[in-house]
């Protein structure tokens, strides 16, 4: 099966836009002819965002900033290491510019599992800050992720709380405030990405004060490598690598055991990834907003929460090994 495309027609359009499109036809071309193998939230993605760009122009200055900041190599090696973001169902909020968007309404968009989104309702665009540390012959490039504020919930406890009438009371008899414990102001989450001399691409995020790659025990404070995305827990905007198990097996069928036999002991890890294996609502890393920290202005920033600091004063932002976040 071919795909076909219409003729060109009259008007004028950018050499971009129209490169573009016929890059469209034949990506979709070649897509028609595979039988899955490849992520199709990326491809989408790419070609949306690029679509778009071409038509606005709105992502010229934006490019401009990180090469500005990096130089051009560094730029495009920030742009070719930003994660993809798969976020858990019921996840409202996208990450988005705390110098434009600082309440929860600004920052939300559809829980739908098959959009990719990149715009919210405000409108605003979905942003991940960058920042940039050589050391020890290894590139880290750290993408800071802010959100308006963060709802930690456990085993439906936030659902309890809303409900009743004398927990809150409790809470501000001995604690102050009637607010609830899980809730705070400002949320600040990290996906860190690691290049090592060899080209191995490692990557981990940010979760509850410690770092961690995949979400099992067997990650926690641990590098693993890059799938390309990352998982935003819903509430609480917590990251893990997405993976998941299967089953291997071993040894060919018998007429004693007509199936394949499973191996003992630990599940083999595979990712998982938004349109293959994964049904989420995704913001593909070629459509993140991306903003250098290095020449940003912080002086306007003034924390809505005190105890939540921005990444410039984490230590993370220093020692891109340290276990914290």
């Amino acid at each position: 099966m071919t795909a076909k495309c219409p003729p060109a027609s009259g008007g004028q359009a950018s050499v971009e836009f129209v490169a573009l499109v016929l890059l469209s036809c034949l990506t979709l071309s070649a897509l028609l002819a595979l039988s899955g193998g490849f992520d199709g939230r990326s491809v989408g993605g790419f070609l949306a965002h690029h679509f778009a760009c071409a038509v606005s122009g709105r992502c010229d200055r934006d490019e401009r900033a990180l090469v500005a900041a990096y130089g051009a190599r560094g730029a495009a090696a920030v742009r070719a290491l930003a994660p993809g973001l798969v976020y858990e169902r019921g996840e409202r909020q996208l990450p988005v510019d705390w110098r434009e968007c600082r309440r929860t309404a600004c920052a939300v968009a559809p829980d739908d599992p098959d959009l990719d989104a990149h715009v919210t309702a405000a409108p605003g665009r979905a942003t991940a800050f960058t920042h940039v540390i050589r050391r020890g012959g290894r590139l880290f490039v750290q993408f800071w992720l802010y959100y308006p504020d963060s709802n930690s919930e456990l085993a439906g406890s936030g659902k309890l709380w809303r409900k009743s009438w004398w927990l809150p009371r409790l809470r501000r008899l001995f604690g102050g405030t009637p607010g609830y414990p899980g809730f705070h102001r400002d949320d600040w989450e990290g996906a860190f990405v690691r290049v090592d001399p060899d080209g191995v691409i490692w990557i981990r995020a940010s979760s509850h004060g410690h770092v961690q790659g995949c979400k099992w025990r067997a990650c926690h404070d641990r590098w693993v490598r890059s799938t390309g995305w990352v998982r935003v827990s819903r509430g609480s905007h917590s990251g893990h690598v997405p993976y998941g198990t299967v089953k291997t097996w071993v040894g060919p069928p018998t007429q004693r055991h007509p199936r394949f036999i499973p191996r003992a002991g630990t599940p083999r890890r595979v990712p998982l990834l938004p349109g293959r294996r994964l049904r989420e609502r995704s913001t593909t890393a070629e459509g993140l907003r991306l903003i250098p920290l290095e020449t940003l202005e912080r002086e306007g920033y003034t924390p809505l929460d005190p105890d939540v600091t921005p990444p410039w004063h984490k230590e993370p932002y220093r020692d891109p090994e340290s276990r914290g976040s």
